[in-house]
């Protein structure tokens, strides 16, 4: 019997938890990932973030608020991957707003 609660008890804690996803401050998360041998773009990866951050959010009763995304498709010896840091904000934060998203260019050039 106590075998049983054990195992109970575990099971749900996994549950209530989402893997990969690291605090990096107050409200403000951060979760990467590498796509599998058949995910090619970096979007379908990142797609699969968006997907457990909002989960991670909803579970705490809150709102998701992305703040900065980034994703690269995969090519010779790599996997797609994607990174996605957001925010879990109360509904009447007024810091949640329609994201604006923009992507960073891969390639800087320095002219001086």
């Amino acid at each position: 019997m106590r075998l049983l609660l054990v195992s109970t008890i575990t099971v749900l804690i996994a549950g209530c938890s989402v893997p990969g996803i690291v605090p990096m401050g107050r409200d403000t998360y951060i979760v990467a990932k590498d796509g599998s041998f058949t995910t090619f773009g970096g979007g379908a990866v990142k797609a699969e973030l968006y997907q457990q951050a909002n989960v991670f959010c909803e579970n705490k009763g809150k709102q998701l608020m992305p703040v900065k995304e980034a994703s690269r498709d995969s090519g010779y010896g790599r996997y797609a991957n994607a990174e996605l840091q957001f925010r879990c904000l109360d509904a009447n934060d007024p810091e949640l707003r329609r994201p604006t998203m923009s992507s960073e260019p891969s390639v800087k050039i320095k002219v001086e």
